[in-house]
């Protein structure tokens, strides 16, 4: 049975300890086995401490980020968790700096991948700084591609410090935060109270994604469309209401299963061809004539394979990106053997 794994993001300070707190509070009721990852820049634990008291396994990074330096500890953490622990449920809450694309990427290391069920990423939005933060004008380029993709990236919203912000405040945030990710739940709090049952039934968008690709697949599309926008045709054509947002702003991960070695030529030609919306490819592959596996990476069109002597990970490929077309990238990397 996989471990389920709630994902907490959101900016320094808006919340995400206390809502962490809440959940264990919650928990610890409950006749299951749960253990926390806290990421903490820096070198001493602060938050981690106020964790000991629930009872459950913490287990801290500290000194680096989850996206960059230590996402290679991270994976190493969760295998050792899931080695000696067997939980039921993981929450890890990262550092306010982390971006969800580059945690996702430590989650989903092709030994972890069927381990762990991903429930959803719970972004904590502090709406009384939310708008200063997004505004070039106040933040660096980088802070807030970073704030914008805990938001857009999230399967659910807590619009948090609602009683910091006026009405009109709040408004222009929850605007803003529906331009950015118009699928994903809004819940106004207070020092991140919200009714547990909710946010632990929190399921993620990409798996709407696929709901609505096999529904694309049964709906006809309507051959006398009238005077209508190229836009509302191509919704149309898709079975999506004029009126309704697309979904294609999740992060999805899937993987496959290599049958045998492939070609070492056309599996590396296959890795630089994947399209722009595969952010990451990652995973253990045979080459004809190779005994040893070989460990590829691919990101941003950069591409790095090297000999893997342990012969105990399994041959898989893992993939993550928006709006993949993944019987496309099946075929092609198909074409490989």
């Amino acid at each position: 049975m996989s471990a389920q794994v709630y994902l907490l993001t959101g900016y320094l300070g808006s919340g995400k300890t206390t809502l962490l707190q809440k959940m264990l509070a919650h928990l610890r009721v409950q006749d299951e086995k749960v253990v926390v990852v806290m990421n903490e820049m820096g070198e001493e634990d602060i938050d981690g401490e106020q964790l000991q008291g629930f009872g459950f396994p913490v287990k801290k990074l500290l000194d680096g980020c989850i996206c960059c330096s230590i996402r290679g500890e991270m994976t190493e953490s969760l295998k050792e968790v899931i080695t000696s622990v067997n939980p039921d449920k993981i929450l890890i809450e990262t550092t306010g700096v982390a971006d969800p694309i580059d945690v996702i990427d430590g989650l989903t290391h092709p030994e972890l991948y069927e381990q762990i069920e991903m429930k959803g990423i719970i972004s904590v939005v502090d709406a009384s700084r939310f708008l200063e933060l997004n505004s070039r004008f106040q933040s660096t380029g980088t802070l807030v591609k970073t704030i914008r993709n805990q938001v857009k990236y999230a399967d659910l919203l807590l619009v948090n410090k609602i009683d910091r912000t006026t009405g009109d405040t709040l408004e222009k945030v929850k605007r803003k935060l529906s331009e950015i990710n118009p699928n994903a739940p809004l819940y106004d709090t207070v020092q991140s109270d919200i009714d547990l049952h909710t946010l632990l039934s929190v399921s993620r968008l990409s798996e709407n994604i696929e709901l609505r690709r096999e529904a694309v697949s049964s709906v006809p599309v309507q051959k006398t469309i009238g005077r209508m926008s190229p836009m509302d045709r191509l919704k149309q054509s898709l079975g999506l209401s004029t009126g309704q947002p697309s979904l294609y702003n999740s992060i999805e991960t899937f993987s496959y299963r290599f049958k045998g070695a492939v070609d070492a030529g056309r599996f590396e030609d296959f890795l630089y061809d994947l399209p722009k919306n595969v952010y990451r490819a990652k995973g253990y592959v045979q080459f004809h004539g190779r005994e040893e596996l070989i460990s590829f990476q691919h990101t941003d069109n950069q591409v790095h394979l090297f000999p893997f002597e342990n012969h105990g990970p399994k041959m898989v490929a893992v993939f993550i990106g928006e709006g993949m077309n993944r019987d496309k990238i099946i075929t092609d990397l198909e074409s490989c053997y």
